[in-house]
């Protein structure tokens, strides 16, 4: 049971996924969590670090109940209410999950609906960025394509390149060209994949980045929008800025 670790014991839950119309209730204890949190930040553990923002809401002190955002975790991951999930706390409101077809028997996390192996991202947000903000653009930001968020910061405005961005995919490789689209303006940039542990995580977009930011004329803080149309000959994204109030 929840209850039952010692501390400094990471929290495990198992649960069947059950239908998508209801809500998951979870017994987490409410003093696990952030005070006066309201959500939890679910990875998968299926290689792509991909994160979804889930409300939650306490029921009692010993359980919570997963509100916006289960359902859409629910649909794309296509869930059957037999599947058995895992979460395990990772720290404040941070959990991964595995989903296994029947007990021991885990599930491989094909998302995109064909059986080819392409490891194309899946359509929807491949990240998301921890504000009130980029979660709401994250939620109403509709594209045939996947996308991310990146958080345009003031420091990031007085540097060459831009850090912490996501994979495009499993075929493109290290200092690929980019094409950056915003509207009718084309930048060419280079996207390199970090190294080391963090190489399977996130790289950097340089060599034409401050140029694109000139272009643009961004010079206060916004949200950009990195919708991947295409990866292949070369990586092309089409990118919209959005106001931080």
């Amino acid at each position: 049971m929840a209850g039952d670790y010692a501390k400094g014991d990471a929290l495990r839950v198992i649960k069947a996924a059950g239908e998508p119309s209801r809500p998951l209730r979870l017994p987490v204890p409410n003093g696990l969590l952030p005070k006066n949190s309201n959500h939890l930040y679910v990875t998968v553990a299926d290689g792509s670090n991909r994160t979804f923002k889930i409300a939650c809401s306490p029921r009692g002190w010993k359980e919570i109940t997963l509100g916006m955002g289960w359902q859409r975790f629910y649909h794309e991951y296509k869930l059957q209410p037999s599947n058995i999930l895992l979460f395990k706390h990772k720290g404040r409101d941070d959990f991964s999950v595995r989903i296994f077809q029947s007990p021991g028997v885990e599930r491989t996390y094909d998302t995109s609906g064909n059986d080819s192996g392409d490891n194309t991202p899946p359509r929807g947000c491949i990240n998301v960025p921890r504000s009130a903000a980029a979660a709401e653009v994250e939620q109403t930001f509709n594209s045939e394509h996947p996308f991310f968020i990146m958080h345009i910061t003031k420091r990031l405005l007085g540097i060459h390149f831009l850090p912490n961005v996501p994979h495009f995919g499993e075929d493109v490789n290290d200092s690929a060209m980019v094409t950056l689209r915003p509207g009718e303006i084309s930048v060419r940039a280079v996207y390199g994949r970090y190294v080391g542990q963090r190489r399977h995580n996130c790289g950097s977009i340089s060599q034409g980045w401050a140029e694109f930011l000139h272009k643009c004329n961004v010079t206060v803080p916004k949200l950009g929008v990195f919708e991947i149309s295409s990866t292949h000959p070369e990586v092309e994204l089409l990118v919209q800025f959005v106001d931080i109030e």
